[in-house]
């Protein structure tokens, strides 16, 4: 067998700059007669995000040092791993892939997909999967996009919830987690009332990367009624239901619900483990590492629906790739059930794949990812030109809102001008 290079790349310098323009070199579009050929490599570069906690028992690293091992001594193939991330991730995609040096398999997420497929950066991959295989993904038609299979799904869940600790808000006379806007106000409330030295509900204004989005507006935006863009591509969130939202959010420093100090926070996990705050919103598999907190969830309901955010992350197949048929391999060896039942394990508590592997995770998400009554509610982002950019932009008006210095109005409409001016 070939040794494996694993290897955590450095955050980048700076922002790649330009247009992904030849990042389709290499094989072309992959059909599998080219893909196969005796003479096509047998190393192939992995790229794929930190999952891993930071005080866990393994790193991300060594996991895939570990379960990579089998796939590589059956196909006398090395993978070099290399793990990105998140602070630096679509800097790092952009450099690579406008350099050459960009990875054969690899790892999107939504907000990423426009760019890549109007680039012919990716590759459809739909001509490598029998109908048996397709059948035994659950979300095998989440990977559809912009009319083709450009994805394949890997981690598909990681709900936005709502987390109390129940020792806290007990005190305070609350005897269940908020499912309502009102109820969270009286419960935040309660607490500041009874326990003025706790933050009764904690957010990561402090955040760099407008991944916090996901939990600090879009459950508030969707449940008051909003949609992000509108069938034809068109930005909507300047609308009765962003405006409703985002003052919401607003109130809720301006109340002293929400501390100052969130400004720059850019986490809420450690101060929720650690009995600093009430309530925060997460990731479903974050919670699960509170496990000196007696805490339960809620998913919110707004004024208008019940949504929240809902990963569909994806492995890809790059059109430079020069193996493709090994590099397809790889991708279904790692959505095996085999290889996710243990990711799912040891690095992050997710929902099946596949219908073959059973959910072994928290008791407590036990119907979570199987009653309508919260699988209903799950909304992942929308695919759409320059989604990544207007997220930032949009993320440090709302930024520069909770410092005081924009109004919720004055967000939605700068940051719908922007989009209409320069991403649109």
């Amino acid at each position: 067998m070939k040794k494996k290079r694993v290897m955590a790349c450095l955050l980048s310098g700076a922002m790649a700059v330009g247009m992904l323009s030849g990042c389709g070199g290499g094989s072309g579009s992959g059909g599998s007669s080219d893909g196969g050929s005796s003479s096509a490599s047998t190393e192939l570069n992995f790229w794929f995000p930190t999952y891993a906690a930071s005080d866990g028992e393994m790193t991300d690293e060594e996991f895939w040092e570990e379960t990579l091992a089998p796939f590589e001594e059956e196909h006398n193939c090395t993978v070099n791993v290399e793990i990105v991330p998140w602070d630096s991730y679509e800097e790092k995609y952009l450099t690579g892939v406008n350099s050459n040096d960009g990875p054969d398999v690899g790892y999107l997420y939504m907000e990423m997909f426009y760019d890549y497929i109007d680039m012919g950066a990716i590759v459809d991959i739909d001509e490598y999967f029998t109908d048996e295989e397709k059948a035994n993904y659950l979300y095998w038609d989440l990977g559809n996009i912009q009319d083709g299979q450009y994805a394949l799904p890997v981690v598909v869940g990681n709900p936005r919830l709502l987390i109390a600790n129940m020792d806290i808000l007990n005190e305070a006379g609350i005897t269940e987690v908020p499912t309502t806007w009102d109820e969270l106000t009286a419960a935040c409330q309660a607490v500041l009332d009874s326990n003025p030295d706790v933050a009764p509900l904690m957010q990561d204004w402090g955040n760099p990367h407008y991944g916090s989005l996901n939990e600090i507006y879009w459950p508030y935006f969707w449940g008051a009624g909003g949609e992000i863009v509108d069938e034809e591509g068109n930005l909507t969130i300047d609308s009765e239901a962003g405006l409703e939202a985002t003052e919401f959010i607003y109130s809720l420093m301006q109340n002293g619900y929400v501390p100052s100090s969130a400004t720059s926070n850019d986490d809420v996990l450690e101060p929720f483990k650690n009995g600093e705050a009430a309530m925060i919103f997460c990731a479903s598999s974050n919670a699960v590492q509170a496990t000196d907190i007696n805490w339960d969830f809620s998913i919110l309901s707004g004024p208008a629906d019940t949504k929240t955010f809902v990963a569909a992350d994806s492995l890809v197949l790059f059109n430079s790739c020069e193996n493709k048929d090994l590099a397809v391999e790889l991708m279904k060896y790692v959505t095996s059930a085999d290889v996710m039942s243990q990711f799912h394990e040891k690095l992050s508590d997710q929902p099946p794949i596949t219908t073959d592997e059973e959910y072994a995770g928290d008791e407590r998400y036990t119907d979570l990812f199987t009653d309508e009554q919260y699988t209903a509610a799950f909304q992942s982002l929308p695919v759409f030109k320059g989604a990544s950019s207007l997220y930032d932009t949009f993320y440090k008006n709302l930024q520069s809102m909770m410092l005081g210095e924009m109004t919720p109005q004055e967000v939605l409409t700068t940051t719908t001008e922007y989009y209409n001016e320069n991403l649109k």
